[in-house]
C-alpha cells in the first residue's frame, strides 16, 4: 500500500457534521437529471412530456459524441422538462412509479471477460456519464485509453459524505464495480482511503490501493493524481465518483440497475443526518429538518457544490446536500474586530482558534479585487504547480504558459480553498475552468 501525506490544505471546521446513523424518510416521488451537470455536452432529447420511461432507457445523448446517452434514473413519467435561455435543457423531471421499478427485469445476460465486453455493457444500458475524465472534468469518450483509472474513497471536503459508513453494507459491489473497471486500462486502478477505511480492498491484487493523510483536499482525484501519476498533455485519466461504486458493481455482477444512493445532509443551518435515498433526490421532502427560515441550500459541499431551492434535487455526481444560513450582514469596520467566537481565520490572523466547529454563513466579509500576491493560495494548495502563475496566465489568455504551468491536472475543486482563504475574494475556481474552457474549445 502506497502512502501519502499532505502538509498544505485546511479541514474547514464547519458545524453540522452528521453522525454515523440514518434517519428515516419519505420515498422520493419526483427525481431529476440536469445536462447542466455535465461539461461541453449538446444535449439532444430523446424523450418528451408525459412520456413513460423505465429504468436505465435513454433520455437523451450528446450531439457531439452520439454513441454517449444518459439513463433515465427512475421508472415513472416524464413529468416535466425545464427550459432555459435559447431553449437549453436545465431539468428533465421524473414522477417515480414505484411498482413499476419493482418489475423491471434483470439482465441475464452477462459477459465480462474483457475490456470490448465491458464497454459494450455499458453502452448497452446508458452508463457512460458515470465516468468522467480528466482533464477537463468532462464524461469521458468511451473510443479512449486512459492511462489509469482513481476512485477516491477518502472524500476530506466540509461536511463529506462518510463514505466508509454509507458504502458499509456494499462490500459485494464495490468489489465488483473495481474488478470490472480494471478491466477498462492497461494501467493502474488507484484507490484512495483514509486510515484503515475499506481494509478489505488490501486483498486484491488488482488494486493499487493508496492511503491519504492530511488536511483537505488530500481526498481530491487531482492531489492524488498528482502524487502518484502526473497528468501530461495528451493523456486521459478516467475518475468513477465512489458513492456510485455500488450502482455500477450492481449492474457488472446482478445486472441490476438500482439508483439507490446514501446521501448525507448536514450544515449550520439543518439537523445533520444520512438518508436512505437516490440519485437526483429532492431536497424539500427534508425541509422540516431546516432550523431557520433564511437558508442557502447547496448539492454538494459548501466549497464546489451548486446552489438550489428548497424544491431544487441533487446533482447527478453529488451525495450530499449543505445548508447554511443565507448572511448579506457586514459588520461594520469589522476588519477591526479583535476576533473571539464570532471570527474564523485560516491562518490566525485573528485572536481565537479555527480549531472549534464554526457556524458559517454564506458572508463573504469583503468584495472583489486585484490579486494580492502573499501566498495564500500557496499555503492550502498541496499540488506541485505554481497556482498564482497559472491564474494569472489565463487572465491573460496565454496558451502555451497555461499548458506549461500544468493547467491539465487541475479543476475547479483542487484549487476550492484558495477561493476560501484568498484575501482578493477571487474565485479561482471560475477561473481554473476558464482557462480549461479556452484550451478546450481552442482545440
Amino acid at each position: 500500500m502506497q502512502k501519502i501525506a499532505i502538509k498544505k490544505g485546511h479541514n474547514i471546521n464547519i458545524s453540522g457534521l452528521a453522525s454515523r446513523e440514518f434517519s428515516n424518510t419519505s420515498t422520493q416521488k419526483l427525481v431529476s437529471i440536469s445536462p447542466q451537470d455535465f461539461n461541453y455536452i449538446k444535449p439532444k432529447l430523446l424523450v418528451k412530456e408525459g412520456d413513460q420511461v423505465s429504468l436505465g432507457d435513454a433520455l437523451f445523448f450528446d450531439k457531439i459524441n452520439p454513441e454517449v446517452k444518459w439513463p433515465s434514473i427512475a421508472s415513472g413519467t416524464i413529468s416535466k422538462i425545464v427550459y432555459g435561455e435559447r431553449r437549453a435543457v436545465l431539468d428533465i423531471i421524473i414522477e417515480v412509479d414505484a411498482e413499476k421499478e419493482k418489475n423491471i427485469e434483470l439482465d441475464k445476460q452477462i459477459n465480462l471477460s474483457s475490456k470490448d465486453n465491458v464497454k459494450e455493457f455499458i453502452q448497452k444500458h446508458n452508463f457512460w456519464p458515470f465516468f468522467t475524465q480528466r482533464p477537463f472534468n468532462k464524461v469521458v469518450n468511451p473510443s479512449d485509453s486512459p492511462k489509469c483509472i482513481v476512485v477516491s474513497l477518502a472524500d476530506s471536503s466540509p461536511l463529506a459524505n462518510d463514505l466508509s459508513f454509507s458504502l458499509a453494507e456494499n462490500k459485494e459491489f464495490i468489489i465488483s464495480a473495481l474488478s470490472n473497471l480494471k478491466k477498462l486500462t492497461d494501467g493502474h486502478l488507484y484507490v484512495a482511503v483514509r486510515g484503515d477505511n475499506f481494509s478489505f480492498l488490501s486483498d486484491y491484487d488488482f488494486i493499487n490501493l493508496i492511503q491519504v493523510e492530511g488536511p483537505h483536499p488530500s481526498g481530491n482525484v487531482g492531489v492524488i493524481l498528482n502524487r502518484v501519476n502526473p497528468l501530461n498533455q495528451n493523456e486521459v485519466v478516467w475518475t468513477v465518483q465512489g458513492s456510485h461504486l455500488p450502482v455500477l458493481g450492481k449492474l457488472f455482477s446482478k445486472g441490476v440497475i438500482d439508483f439507490s444512493l446514501n446521501i448525507c445532509i448536514g450544515g449550520p443551518a439543518v439537523k445533520p443526518s444520512y438518508i436512505k435515498s437516490r440519485i437526483g433526490a429532492r431536497f424539500d421532502l427534508y425541509k422540516d429538518s431546516l432550523l431557520m427560515e433564511n437558508v442557502r441550500i447547496i448539492s454538494g459541499n459548501v466549497l464546489t457544490g451548486k446552489q438550489v431551492d428548497i424544491d431544487g434535487f441533487l446533482g447527478f455526481y453529488h451525495s450530499s446536500f449543505s445548508v447554511i444560513e443565507e448572511s448579506f450582514e457586514r459588520p461594520f469596520v469589522g476588519w477591526l474586530h479583535p476576533g473571539g467566537k464570532s471570527k474564523y481565520s485560516v491562518f490566525n490572523a485573528y485572536l481565537g482558534s479555527n480549531k472549534k466547529s464554526f457556524d458559517f454563513t454564506t458572508l463573504q466579509n469583503g468584495s472583489n479585487r486585484a490579486f494580492v500576491p502573499i501566498d495564500a493560495w500557496e499555503k492550502v494548495f498541496p499540488m506541485d504547480i505554481y497556482i498564482n502563475a497559472l491564474a494569472r496566465s489565463i487572465e491573460a489568455n496565454d496558451i502555451d504558459e497555461m499548458e506549461q504551468l500544468g493547467i491539465y491536472e487541475c479543476d475547479e475543486e483542487d484549487v476550492a480553498l484558495c477561493s476560501f482563504v484568498c484575501p482578493s475574494k477571487s474565485d479561482v475556481g471560475a477561473i481554473i475552468r476558464k482557462g480549461l474552457d479556452t484550451i478546450y474549445f481552442d482545440k
